[in-house]
């Protein structure tokens, strides 16, 4: 099976800041025009057109791009709730988009990895991201008769899938490759939490 990951294209949140709203809320946001435009781009490119199935994270910028892609493509659209982005706060409360932005750059500086010194001690490892990952894609990767599955989500999926929780800043819209190792490695290990 050949596995793509697509990141979501480049997302607003206009509305939800304007809404005020907190927590998951804040996750809330849609594509701007320009990501509309990076989405139906991307649904151009030659690796993705003979997918079997796209599978999307829950979140609407990548709900949305999948959807495009899905239309352009015309292939079936699938939601996997595992694939949401990576959490700020593991108790879900209320997180302001300040933190949310903080607290992900202390995850980047740490590599996915907590220290005695973090000013936000909740937010989800990479361990726990990759396990979660995981979890939501290993029904489809069981699948016979799936050749190519597309996986519209975030590039924080994309670093626990891949293994790489220090990977540089991924494109909106960027198409990456699951290797056979990477396959291999999702399918046999168990990711500790």
């Amino acid at each position: 099976m050949t596995v793509y990951l697509m990141r979501h294209g480049e997302p607003t949140y206009r509305d939800t800041v304007a809404l005020g709203l907190p927590g998951m809320g804040a996750e809330l946001g849609q594509l701007t025009p320009e990501g509309i435009q990076q989405a139906e781009e991307a649904a151009k490119d030659p690796r993705i057109q003979g997918t079997d199935l796209i599978v999307s994270s829950p979140y609407p910028r990548a709900l949305q791009t999948a959807a495009i892609v899905s239309r352009q493509i015309d292939r079936p659209l699938e939601v996997a709730v595992g694939l949401h982005e990576w959490l700020p706060r593991t108790d879900y409360a209320a997180a302001s988009h300040a933190d949310i932005k903080e607290s992900w750059h202390e995850y980047m500086r740490n590599a996915g990895v907590h220290t005695p010194q973090d000013r936000f001690p909740d937010w989800e490892t990479h361990a726990s991201m990759r396990k979660r990952a995981r979890e939501a894609i290993l029904p489809y990767l069981a699948r016979t008769d799936l050749e190519t599955l597309l996986i519209v989500c975030h590039g924080g999926i994309m670093r626990a899938l891949t293994d790489q929780p220090s990977l540089p800043k991924i494109r909106f819209c960027e198409i990456m490759e699951l290797t056979p190792e990477m396959i291999r490695a999702l399918n046999t290990q168990e990711s500790e939490g």
